[in-house]
């Protein structure tokens, strides 16, 4: 407990040293303004002061940019007592660096909308608050979807609110199953369908392999998520287990999983880098299956694809799983204006605005009263959807996972390219993991 209480201080140590930030979002080079600059103390006060918030989102889409704009706008008609101040900065270390610069120096934001994965670090540094107070008795808490909730849970307190989920979904082409003799109203539903599917779909030109079934990748940045996919439908719960920081990437099931992708990989694919999306072979109409977002889905299906393309339930072995990120709204640890930065975050997750985010976004409502709504939209893609909402996992919450990604990653690549055999590529990486989780 020591070793790791010191080490967290070494981090907030030096996060204060860090200087500068990069240029973010709408306020330029400018630092993050602090919500202690404000006119007003507290939500409600007699003499009619205001008190003014900080909102910074991670991304710079233009779309979601307007939505948060009307949203803030909206809230502050209603809650004329609330000033927000709307920021945003690109993901990866643009974002990093302006959230630990505002940490350090006393000027982080109020609220924040980051991923899943921030969570194993910024939580036990205190920089993310605790909502347990406020959805003890909120109405809403019975209301959302029990596995986004889940998934903004370490140690069974709530640290941050499902806004966008994004699930990766089993997605098929229904005109080349057809071609295959498959029938294109019944993919695989689990590891066994996959493989006799892949057999058919594929065809070579002597032996280069010019359509394949599945379209895995062999290398990239993005592998950790396709073997969590298989690993969890599998059985086990996730690359380790942030509970109590087991590691599981080769326990006998997973080296099993890997095992899998291998017999897919050798009986055929084309080779492809996850970490270019673009590359996907699907994409190009030359494999008739793959794991996507639902937003490449609508890419796929307004282009060449369009009309032959269809979403199919989450595959299982011994479970049905799939990877499922998330974007939440988190409540600064730091903030002094808790009460009004919680009214923020309810408001946005009221039914009436998850609706708007759908409408205007897309993006699946996480309520359970507007799941049949949603699901007559559009039956057979949004039930799909929600299945693969409600079984799936995230990365890790823990505060090592970069490691864990970058050395699954490796690991698998040298699986999917016969470097290494699956058991001992992934017990050399439980190694190096294990390293890691020892420094603690």
């Amino acid at each position: 407990m020591k070793k790791r209480t010191a080490i967290l201080c070494a981090v907030a140590v030096s996060v204060t040293m860090m200087l500068g930030i990069t240029g973010c979002g709408n306020q330029g080079n400018e630092e993050l303004v602090s919500s202690v600059e404000t006119s007003g103390e507290s939500a409600g006060s007699s003499d009619g002061e205001i008190t003014k918030l900080v909102f910074l989102r991670a991304g710079t889409e233009e779309a979601k940019k307007d939505y948060w704009t009307k949203v803030i706008e909206a809230f502050e008609a209603d809650n004329p007592d609330i000033d927000i101040e709307y920021q945003e900065c690109p993901y990866g270390n643009d974002f990093e660096t302006k959230l630990n610069t505002g940490f350090a120096s006393g000027t982080a934001p109020d609220v924040i909308n980051f991923t899943m994965a921030s969570m194993g670090t910024r939580v036990p540094l205190g920089q993310y608050a605790s909502l347990d107070e406020y959805v003890e008795n909120w109405e809403g808490k019975d209301d959302y979807l029990e596995n986004a909730l889940k998934l903004g849970t370490i140690n069974d307190s709530l640290y941050g609110l499902a806004v966008f989920a994004d699930p990766r979904v089993l997605i098929y082409n229904k005109e080349m199953f057809e071609e295959a003799g498959l029938d294109p109203e019944n993919p695989p539903t689990n590891w066994d369908e996959l493989l006799e599917a892949q057999e058919k779909l594929i065809k070579k030109d002597g032996d280069a392999v010019v359509q394949t079934g599945m379209g895995i990748p062999t290398s990239g940045s993005n592998m950790h998520q396709w073997f969590s996919i298989f690993m969890e439908q599998n059985g086990v719960k996730n690359l380790v287990d942030e509970d109590d920081n087991t590691v599981l990437i080769n326990t006998p099931e997973a080296i099993e999983a890997a095992e899998f992708m291998q017999e897919l990989k050798e009986m055929g694919v084309i080779q492809w880098d996850s970490t270019n999306s673009d590359q996907n072979p699907f994409s190009t109409g030359l494999a008739a299956m793959t794991f996507g977002s639902d937003q490449d889905f609508q890419t796929w299906n307004s282009g060449a694809l369009n009309g032959k393309i269809a979403m199919a339930s989450p595959l299982e072995n011994t479970t049905q799983a799939t990877f499922c990120g998330m974007s939440f709204l988190f409540m600064s640890g730091e903030t002094e204006h808790k009460e009004e930065v919680w009214r923020f975050m309810e408001y946005v997750s009221t039914a009436e605005k998850m609706w708007e985010r759908y409408e205007e976004l897309g993006s699946a409502p996480l309520r359970e009263s507007l799941k049949d709504k949603f699901i007559a939209e559009d039956p057979e893609k949004n039930q799909v959807i929600y299945e693969s909402i409600n079984c799936g996992s995230g990365s890790p919450k823990v505060s090592y996972a970069n490691s864990v990604y970058n050395i699954v990653n490796e690991a698998m690549e040298k699986i999917m390219y016969g470097v290494d055999n699956p058991e001992n590529a992934l017990n050399t990486g439980a190694e190096k993991i294990q390293e890691e989780v020892d420094s603690l």
